[in-house]
């Protein structure tokens, strides 16, 4: 299993550092029970702005594979993530970052996990049921199940 990768986010933005791993879904320790086979590619970008303001650029890519819940066979999920997280200094500016449906913040604490935030993008970018359109499952293989 993947271990955590902390930082510390004032310094990660403000040094525009960076960190990146391509690696199997089996190595993120929440990933791993959600998909049977994949790999992920995955950068974190420190940013900062000319007002001060911190910010990650996120990229995660990769081709995985769940189990379909309608047939119980293998179902391609591609994961396409790419956009800038604000660091919040304050909880007032949180809220002033919410209120923009164009912006994603989160409240900058002391430590921030990578491999945390990876995983967190990652699990809401799965579909709310993971099944193949209808008619898509393989013929077949469709699981019926009575009591």
């Amino acid at each position: 299993m993947m271990p955590g990768v902390e930082i510390e986010p004032r310094r990660f933005c403000s040094g525009n550092q960076s960190w990146e791993t391509r690696s199997d879904v089996s190595a993120f320790p929440r990933l791993a029970p959600e998909f049977t086979q994949g790999e992920l590619f995955c950068r974190v970008m420190g940013e900062t702005d000319a007002h001060g303001g911190l910010s990650l650029r996120i990229t995660i890519a990769g081709g995985l594979t769940l189990t379909c819940q309608r047939c119980l066979g293998a179902l391609q999920h591609d994961v396409q993530i790419a956009y800038r997280l604000l660091l919040a200094r304050s909880a007032s500016e949180l809220e002033r970052l919410d209120a923009d449906p164009d912006c994603d913040a989160i409240l900058i604490e002391a430590a921030l996990d990578l491999v945390a935030l990876v995983e967190d993008e990652v699990l809401l970018s799965l579909p709310l049921a993971a099944m193949h359109a209808e008619g898509e499952c393989p013929s077949g293989d469709v699981q019926i199940f009575k009591e």
